[in-house]
């Protein structure tokens, strides 16, 4: 690994690391990554720590925040600092979605909206985040219907990009914590770790069933038998494995604003002295006036209703399903080279010594140098 670097909150460069005991960077594709350093324990070392709020290197995108500082005395071996970091886009986490949101698109456009509505344009001007911004939009196609309320929005990001397959991150660039979204590539027909080509030490192979579901129902509003239900998945016999899904914050009502602009160029309609609003013909919503024709309440019909919960179901399902795992210790320098032959959340072919062979994402990389020497070592998922 190359020198780190000390950042203050302003996010300067501010003292340069080229010399520690061990030193542990963990990015990972859409999950938090995290590291470790390890340094000799002085009142200028400490100082200088203290001092600073991240750390970053020159030759990757990951910077972190410091979480926590450990001084162990040892008499023997000598005192030593202990850094610990949680990669900067856990940023994310520092926001809720404040207000009910109804989205109806492209799922990109929604994770931009919760970032903005919580980040750089918010309601409430103690939210934003001067220097936080959006980096160009992907052109992912991928769409999706929800409705989310007070959820993390870090927590709602990763969950989004494991859904569709893609990594995120934010990084540090002109003093600015970039926002962005991307896709890893896909080089298995080129890419192989495989012990039978000596690029690999040692591989763990995991096939794990303990949590597959295949059948949901989902509970939506309402109490008891009044409450609003639905079922996706079919399933039958001893495949069968059923999932409760508890979607009571999922609401029927919803603002007018966010009517439309979920289910825009729609039309109003009486039908029998009923108020519906309409997209190409089809009832989203019921409107309630008043007398002066201000509108009172917005409940969406039963149909859309139940669809918002399906996508609930569909959502709590996807994390319930079989998990197929590769990790190993890859041998630096052999047939491949991280960071030009491959990356973090590409896909790449894995084989072992049994014939089990997988195209895999990486999802993460645990870089490690101290005494006994630098290595790499990857986490792999199939996809």
């Amino acid at each position: 690994m190359e020198e780190l670097y000390l950042l203050d909150e302003n996010l300067k460069k501010i003292y340069i690391i080229d010399t520690y005991s061990s030193a542990i960077w963990s990015p990972r594709y859409n999950t938090l990554g995290d590291c470790e350093l390890v340094i000799q324990a002085s009142k200028e070392n400490l100082n200088k720590v203290k001092e600073c709020r991240y750390i970053s290197r020159e030759d990757d995108e990951m910077s972190c925040e410091i979480k926590k500082i450990e001084i162990q005395t040892d008499e023997e071996n000598g005192d030593q600092i202990i850094i610990t970091g949680t990669d900067i886009k856990d940023i994310l986490n520092k926001r809720i979605v404040m207000n009910q949101t109804n989205f109806n698109g492209l799922a990109e456009d929604y994770i931009r909206k919760l970032i903005t509505d919580a980040f750089i344009n918010p309601k409430d001007p103690n939210r934003k985040i001067s220097n936080f911004i959006l980096d160009d939009k992907k052109g992912f196609t991928e769409t999706i219907r929800e409705q989310v309320t007070y959820d993390y929005i870090g927590d709602k990001v990763q969950e989004i990009c494991q859904q569709f397959g893609w990594g995120y991150k934010v990084t540090i660039k002109n003093g600015n914590f970039v926002f962005s979204l991307y896709k890893g590539e896909d080089r298995s027909q080129y890419i192989t770790f495989s012990q039978n080509y000596d690029n690999i030490s040692t591989t763990d192979y995991v096939e794990d069933n303990s949590n597959i579901k295949n059948v949901a129902l989902i509970a939506g509003e309402g109490e008891g038998v009044d409450r609003k239900t639905t079922t996706i998945g079919s399933e039958r016999g001893i495949d069968r494995n059923e999932l409760y899904v508890d979607a009571r914050d999922v609401s029927s009502t919803i603002d007018y604003d966010e009517l439309v602009s979920s289910y825009p160029n729609g039309i109003e309609k009486t039908i029998n002295n009923v108020i519906y609003y309409q997209v190409n013909g089809n009832n989203i919503a019921i409107i309630t006036k008043n007398e002066e024709g201000e509108v009172e309440e917005v409940k969406l019909c039963n149909n859309v209703y139940t669809e918002n919960l399906k996508g609930v179901g569909y959502e709590k399902m996807s994390e319930c399903v079989q998990v197929t795992s590769f990790s190993g210790k890859i041998i630096t320098g052999v047939n491949y080279i991280y960071k030009k032959d491959y990356n973090l959340g590409d896909i790449v072919r894995i084989l072992n010594e049994y014939g089990m062979s997988v195209n895999a994402r990486i999802t993460e990389i645990i870089e490690s140098r101290n005494e006994n020497g630098y290595s790499m070592e990857p986490t792999f998922e199939n996809v």
